[in-house]
């Protein structure tokens, strides 16, 4: 009992003496100026489109390809742990660079579906909004006008193909989370080749998949096209015109599975089948391929370094707890101060500063102390 109550009150006065920190550390340290100052932007101004360059000779096909949450960081990030800060990539080599505004139409920060709408079809619309404008009219998307001009289109993912990016060139949606509505309308889009991840959501729940509306458009793909599941499939596939073919190489988004074949591969098998549709008289072919989960990963990143950092904090308790607890005891005890340590870690990503972080310890310190030796003598 002795023990449950120095656990307890530690645990509650590490959380109390947090909370008050949280809220008045303001006062010991500069916050950066972006975390309090609020500015009012103007989104009625209307956007002013800049004068086009003739060009003499115009591309016959398009490859879009599409980096989720990929800016410039990230494009730095990859030349340091490719070879350093100089490393040459493919975009250095490029003729012509340029930078995008991408926000969306009522806000700063956009998602991937009003950014990929956006790309798709040159409407700004509101986030969770797919191939919707503003006030949720469907907006014309760049693969419906080149399927009228004897284009072939495809869409490429590594997420499930249902999601944002590749959604917002084939479907009108006013929320990217309608994954019923996208899929069926992905079906009978005019994208004749469709790859990535995402065959249960073309599948009904009683056989497994995440479909809410009991339609089975999986079997449709299997009746009425051609559906591929792996990445033999794809190597293997002798192509014929006169079904689209459906590539759903995992139940949601790709995770590097053995039998999932690569961004590179799937956009190696649309090129190669596109060209010999063109021998059969089509006039061109535009494919967007989306590398989907490159700011999953900055996501990820952030939070895995605040529980790595918990756990470190844990790491040396343990050892020295162990020691003179029964291991059981140890680790309960460590349970409250890996909360502790995520606290911690969550004060500075929030501050940038180790002095939040710093006088709490020592609040929190001096409390178990106090306790400590009222429990032990």
């Amino acid at each position: 009992m002795k023990f449950l109550k120095y656990f307890f009150v530690a645990l509650l006065s590490i959380v109390v003496t947090l909370i008050a920190v949280n809220q008045y550390v303001p006062v010991l340290i500069d916050v950066p100026k972006k975390d309090r100052l609020l500015v009012d932007f103007n989104f009625g101004k209307e956007i002013t489109n800049k004068e086009l360059i003739p060009v003499e000779r115009k591309a016959k096909n398009i490859i879009l390809l599409i980096g989720d949450g990929m800016g410039s960081n990230q494009i730095v990030a990859y030349k340091i742990a490719k070879e350093g800060p100089n490393a040459i990539t493919a975009f250095d080599m490029f003729p012509v660079s340029g930078l995008v505004k991408t926000h969306a139409y009522n806000t700063v920060v956009t998602d991937s579906a009003s950014s990929a709408t956006a790309y798709s079809s040159g409407t700004k619309t509101i986030n969770r909004y797919v191939g919707v404008d503003h006030e949720k009219n469907p907006v014309t998307n760049i693969t419906e006008l080149l399927h009228k001009k004897a284009y072939v289109n495809s869409i490429i993912a590594t997420s499930e193909i249902t999601h944002a990016t590749p959604a917002a060139f084939a479907v009108h949606t006013e929320s990217r989370y309608n994954t019923d509505a996208i899929a069926e309308q992905i079906f009978y889009s005019n994208n004749y080749f469709v790859l990535g991840g995402g065959s249960d959501f073309f599948k009904p729940k009683e056989d497994g998949g995440l479909r809410e509306d009991g339609k089975d458009y999986l079997s449709k793909i299997k009746t009425d096209a051609i559906l591929l599941e792996t990445k033999n499939d794809l190597v293997n596939h002798r192509f014929k015109k006169g079904k689209k073919i459906f590539g759903l190489f995992n139940k949601e988004e790709l995770i590097r599975e053995a039998h999932e074949p690569s961004l590179k591969e799937m956009l190696d098998f649309a090129l190669v089948n596109s060209n010999s549709m063109l021998e059969q008289g089509c006039k061109g072919f535009f494919i967007m391929a989306e590398g989907s989960q490159i700011d999953w990963e900055s996501f990820m990143s952030e939070k895995a370094a605040i529980v790595l950092s918990a756990l470190g904090f844990v790491g040396h308790h343990l050892l020295a707890m162990s020691l003179y607890f029964d291991i059981t005891i140890a680790l309960l005890a460590c349970a409250g101060i890996f909360v502790g340590g995520v606290i911690w870690s969550v004060l500075y990503v929030r501050y940038r500063s180790i002095l939040p972080c710093y006088i709490s310890h020592i609040l929190a310190d001096a409390a178990i102390f106090i306790i400590g030796y009222n429990v032990l003598f």
